[in-house]
């Protein structure tokens, strides 16, 4: 029993929470190395990255199951790969927005030490900047991670095999331009709600936090 949830069911292996593990931190690191390329390239050139950063938000509204039926029905990868590379662009648009917005706040102090350490600019980014920006978003990154691992979870559980059949199982009763079309509004609608959700925790937050009193 013990081995079976390690390693997955005699006739469903390799499975379990080695699987499970293995493709969270893979996926994870991965995410991690390019966010970081993202966050270098939105800060460095932020307005030529407004479309990047567009499209990470839209794909950032799709929940995760249907990124795996996305994947499923536009690509022809295998079921394994499919899961996978739905995990890492899951991972990537949270992972690479919370090192953007870290790293356009490195403060000034840290450039002038560098200026007067005579780095260049890649060597103040490998030395300075980019070990910064890691330590300030451990946290935000620690609980994305935390939240990757369940979702890893999830599909190993539920098998990614069975995902993917049954939404290519749908796609024959849809074409491929419909499914297009309900995969993009799908996403819209679901980033839309975030943000509206994000707003009125604001906005929430503003009319209870406790207000100056004058004292006479």
């Amino acid at each position: 029993m013990i081995v079976d949830m390690l390693i997955g069911l005699p006739a469903q292996r390799p499975g379990g929470i080695v699987l499970t593990v293995l493709i969270a931190v893979s996926s994870g690191a991965i995410a991690l190395v390019l966010g970081a390329v993202y966050a270098t390239v939105c800060v460095g050139a932020p307005r030529l990255s407004v479309g990047l950063q567009a499209a990470l938000a839209v794909l950032r509204g799709v929940p995760l199951l249907l990124l795996v039926f996305a994947l499923a029905q536009l690509t022809t990868m295998p079921l394994t790969l499919t899961g996978f590379l739905a995990l890492l662009l899951f991972s990537l648009c949270h992972v690479g927005e919370t090192l953007r917005g870290f790293m356009a706040a490195y403060p000034r102090a840290l450039r002038d030490q560098a200026l007067i350490l005579g780095y260049g600019r890649i060597r103040e980014w490998a030395c300075l900047r980019l070990p910064w920006t890691l330590r300030t978003s451990l946290d935000a990154l620690a609980t994305h991670w935390i939240s990757l691992l369940k979702d890893t979870g999830t599909l190993t559980v539920l098998g990614i095999g069975e995902l993917t059949t049954v939404a290519r199982a749908l796609s024959e009763r849809a074409g491929v331009g419909d499914w297009e079309l309900i995969l993009v509004t799908a996403g819209l609608i679901y980033l839309l709600v975030i943000i509206i959700l994000i707003q009125s925790l604001r906005l929430l937050n503003r009319k209870l936090s406790p207000r100056d009193t004058m004292v006479i």
